[in-house]
């Protein structure tokens, strides 16, 4: 994906989709927004609005933007997923790096979990829970991930897969998988390993320490 043409895409449908975001950047710069995001209901009833800023990676569109609350309107405290000072964790790493090494966008990442994440604080507000799926914080949100998504039940699992990755020593499509299960790998832990590949070594080697130390 070209940058200076996602860039200038993503200006024009940022305009059309969230227009009370304002472009503050200059030009050969990041791109940078801040402004409002109104929040419906999935039937168009207004729900409330945040006030947001919006930055682009350096590597844009090839890493995950950062975003900012910036008038205190989600609790600050661990459970909501922010930071004292606002940034948003609209979404555990390994999903977005995934996402971007695709290319994402900054329209896309407010449609696609910026905005289900402000939906989801205004739901626990009413409701007193996520209406989605919540991952754990810190160590253990990772842990989840990998039980949950990479089909590793364990540490000794995740870290098999984790080394196999990073050494690129995966079986082959049809030889026995690594973690016991007699199935061929194309069959077990083969979609695991691509998906992965495509995160970046620095956070899968950040798994893997934390995996075998048990601790972040």
């Amino acid at each position: 994906m070209n940058p200076k043409k996602a860039a200038t895409t993503d200006i024009a449908r940022m305009s059309d989709f969230f227009p009370k975001l304002t472009l503050t950047s200059r030009e050969g710069t990041p791109l940078c927004y801040a402004g409002e995001i109104d929040i419906c209901d999935s039937t168009g009833v207004y729900w409330d609005t945040f006030k947001i800023s919006l930055k682009a990676p350096a590597n844009y569109p090839h890493g995950v933007p950062v975003v900012q609350e910036t008038e205190s309107r989600i609790e600050r405290i661990p459970d909501r997923h922010i930071s004292p000072n606002g940034f948003c964790c609209v979404a555990i790493d390994h999903v977005l790096l995934h996402h971007a090494a695709k290319g994402l966008t900054l329209t896309e990442f407010v449609q696609r979990y910026l905005y289900p994440y402000l939906a989801n604080h205004l739901y626990f507000e009413r409701e007193g829970h996520y209406a989605d799926q919540e991952y754990l914080h810190g160590f253990e949100g990772v842990q989840q991930f990998y039980r949950e998504t990479m089909n590793a039940p364990d540490a000794e699992t995740a870290i098999k897969l984790l080394e196999g990755v990073l050494l690129r020593k995966q079986p082959s499509r049809n030889s026995p998988c690594f973690c016991g299960s007699s199935k061929k790998f194309k069959y077990c832990h083969m979609a695991a390993s691509e998906y992965l590949s495509k995160i970046g070594h620095g956070k899968l080697k950040e798994d893997l320490h934390s995996f075998k130390n048990k601790g972040p």
